[in-house]
């Protein structure tokens, strides 16, 4: 019956979620996308936070937020040179730690943390507004709603066969569910979702380049779920928090976009 319960409230919350993130990728301008996902890293980014602080290392979330908006708003509106942008991070960071509070190894432990997790996640999510704009509005469009659905489609896939016909741990020490044969549901079901979108609906994206950058956005995707797995691994707890029922936290539902976002982007910037 619990288990029965979990799948209903992951149901209701995909049929909620999904449409709406449909809509703002459809829909919204750059500046109003870019906003939408500063906010989503925001709530990845305390979660983050929360993750470091069960690892037992004292993060800096007073500079790690305001560092994240300001690297978003001046990569995402082109304000700024992103190496000027980076490298003010990074001395930001230093600084910050030079100033806050505790043991120098713990203030040191701190910066690091903070300033991984603010590329972590404004980085990738970077990626995202730029996969929807810089290829044109109509093209981008399609390529962000070829990756949705082979992330969306591949972790479908992966999860009904793991449970069905999962045998052999796929990463056990990181990820104890996961099976390889989830794994290779995951990579097909994603490729497939692309080359359908392509047949009969996206007609005018040639097929060769949907097939390589669906099946390497299918790998990421699994590979970005291990990355989170092994956050919260190292955190010992299980979800990233329960903000979303039936599902856990943001980062749980977007780890797997975190990783596909960037190799779609350099995927399309140089050998589409």
């Amino acid at each position: 019956m619990a288990g029965f319960e979990h799948m209903l409230l992951r149901i209701v919350s995909a049929l909620v979620l999904v449409p709406l993130v449909l809509a703002l990728v459809t829909y919204a301008g750059p500046g109003l996308l870019l906003l939408a996902l500063g906010l989503l890293g925001t709530l990845c980014l305390y979660e983050y936070f929360t993750l470091v602080r069960r690892m037992g290392v004292a993060g800096q979330p007073w500079f790690g937020f305001p560092a994240f908006w300001v690297m978003m708003a001046a990569l995402g509106l082109n304000w700024l040179n992103p190496t000027a942008v980076l490298a003010a991070v990074l001395i930001s960071a230093f600084l910050a730690a030079l100033w806050s509070p505790g043991a120098m190894r713990e203030r040191t432990l701190g910066m690091m943390a903070t300033f991984f997790g603010i590329l972590y996640l404004g980085l990738t999510l970077l990626a995202a507004h730029r996969i929807r704009f810089e290829f044109g509005g109509a093209r981008g469009l399609q390529w962000m709603l070829i990756l949705l659905a082979v992330v969306w489609m591949g972790d479908t896939a992966a999860m009904f066969a793991g449970k069905t016909f999962g045998r052999t741990p796929f990463s056990p020490r990181i990820s104890p569910k996961k099976t390889n044969e989830g794994a290779v549901a995951g990579l097909l079901g994603g490729v497939a979702a692309a080359v359908i979108l392509q047949i009969f609906l996206f007609t005018d994206l040639p097929r060769l380049h949907v097939l390589a950058s669906s099946f390497l956005m299918a790998v990421f995707a699994q590979l970005g779920d291990l990355a989170e797995s092994q956050l919260k691994r190292a955190a010992e707890t299980k979800d990233s928090s329960h903000l979303i029922p039936g599902h856990g936290g943001v980062l749980d539902r977007v780890d797997s976009l975190l990783f596909a976002f960037p190799v779609l982007y350099v995927y399309l910037l140089y050998l589409y």
